[in-house]
C-alpha cells in the first residue's frame, strides 16, 4: 500500500495538466499513488491522463460523467489506498521537495492528524507571493483550535479552508466517512476541512512553501456561490459548529451560518415564503448568539433586533 494518495480532479485543464503531473512524477520519492479523476473533460485532458497512467504504475486514471469537483474528489477518496491523503488542483503544481518533505513527516512517531504547509500564490502577471505560516506542532483541542484560528489569516491570506495546502490522515476520513458536499461548488473545500478538523487531536504546521497556487480569475472561486447553495451551506456549518469551542472560531462560523441563511432568503425564497423563512432565521439567531467581537452581525439580524416587521420589510426591499 502506498504511504500517500494524491487526488487530482481533472476537468478541461489540458493547458496546465502536463506541468502539474511532471512536478509530481519527476520527484525521487515513489511511495505514493496519483489518482486522476476525469470529471467528463471535453478537451485534451483525457488523453493526457491516459498517457501518464500508461507509463506510470502508480498513476490511476478514472473517467466519470461531469458532476463537479466535489464528485471527482469523492470518487478519489473512495479509491484512495494511502495512509495519508493530499489534494492537488490540476492547474497548479508542487515544489520539488513536496513528496520528500511530506513523506518524512508521515514517518515520524505520532505523526500529526493534519499537516499544513506554506504556499506560493502565483498571480496572473507572474508575480509570486510566498506565504509561510509559523511552524508549530500542537495537541489537544484548545491548542489546535487556537492554531486553526491563526491559520485563517496568514499574511492576509486565508490558509485554513483550502484542501491543497495540507495533508490529511486517511483513517480519520474513512472512520467518519467524510466527503465533500456535492451540492455545493463554492467553499466546498472549507466545509470539508471544518468537518475533518472536528476529529483531530494533533496538528502540525510546516512553514516551507510546498505548493504553487495559480490565482486564475476565471476559476470557480471567482464565480461565487449559487443561490441554491446558500441554504445547504448554512445548514452544514451549523451542524459542524457544535464541535468547536474556540470563541473566535465560533463567532466566524456563526456569522457565516447566519449570513448565508439571510442570503438564502434574499436570493432564493419567494415573496410568499418570506414570513416563514424569517421565523426560521429568528430561531437560528436565538440558537446562535453573536458577540460581534470578531465579525459584525449580519444586517438581517440587526434589523430583526429592531422587530420582526422591520426585518420583514427589509427582506422585501432586498428582493426588489
Amino acid at each position: 500500500m502506498p504511504k500517500l494518495s494524491i487526488i487530482i480532479p481533472v476537468y478541461n485543464v489540458a493547458l496546465y495538466l502536463t506541468k502539474c503531473l511532471n512536478s509530481i512524477i519527476s520527484q525521487d520519492e515513489k511511495d505514493y499513488e496519483l489518482l486522476l479523476i476525469d470529471d467528463g473533460s471535453t478537451d485534451g485532458s483525457s488523453k493526457i491522463c491516459e498517457k501518464y497512467a500508461s507509463k506510470n504504475s502508480n498513476i490511476h486514471y478514472m473517467y466519470k460523467e461531469n458532476g463537479g469537483v466535489s464528485t471527482a474528489r469523492n470518487l478519489g477518496l473512495s479509491h484512495a489506498q494511502g495512509d495519508y491523503i493530499c489534494f492537488v488542483d490540476a492547474d497548479d503544481w508542487v515544489e520539488p521537495s513536496y513528496l520528500q518533505t511530506l513523506l518524512s513527516y508521515t514517518q515520524q512517531e505520532n505523526a500529526a492528524d493534519i499537516t499544513y504547509f506554506g504556499v506560493n500564490f502565483i498571480r496572473q502577471e507572474g508575480s509570486i507571493e510566498s506565504v509561510t505560516p509559523i511552524p508549530c506542532k500542537c495537541e489537544g483541542r484548545v491548542s489546535i483550535e487556537e492554531q486553526l484560528f491563526l491559520l485563517r489569516y496568514v499574511d492576509k491570506h486565508e490558509l485554513f479552508g483550502f484542501t491543497w495546502d495540507k495533508m490529511f490522515k486517511a483513517d480519520i476520513i474513512h472512520q467518519h466517512n467524510l466527503r465533500f458536499a456535492e451540492n455545493i461548488s463554492f467553499r466546498e473545500d472549507e466545509l470539508f476541512t471544518i468537518s475533518y478538523c472536528q476529529y483531530i487531536n494533533t496538528l502540525q504546521v510546516i512553514s516551507t512553501p510546498l505548493y504553487n497556487y495559480c490565482m486564475n480569475n476565471a476559476g470557480l472561486t471567482s464565480k461565487g456561490m449559487k443561490p441554491e447553495e446558500f441554504l445547504p451551506f448554512s445548514l452544514l456549518l451549523e451542524k459542524y459548529l457544535s464541535n468547536y469551542k474556540h470563541p473566535n472560531i465560533r463567532e466566524q462560523l456563526i456569522y457565516a451560518t447566519t449570513n448565508y441563511r439571510a442570503l438564502h432568503i434574499f436570493k432564493k425564497v419567494s415573496f410568499l415564503q418570506i414570513r416563514k423563512e424569517l421565523n426560521e432565521y429568528r430561531l437560528l439567531t436565538e440558537r446562535l448568539s453573536q458577540t460581534s467581537k470578531v465579525r459584525r452581525v449580519p444586517h438581517l439580524t440587526h434589523y430583526l433586533q429592531k422587530g420582526f416587521w422591520t426585518a420583514y420589510f427589509y427582506c422585501l426591499i432586498r428582493k426588489l
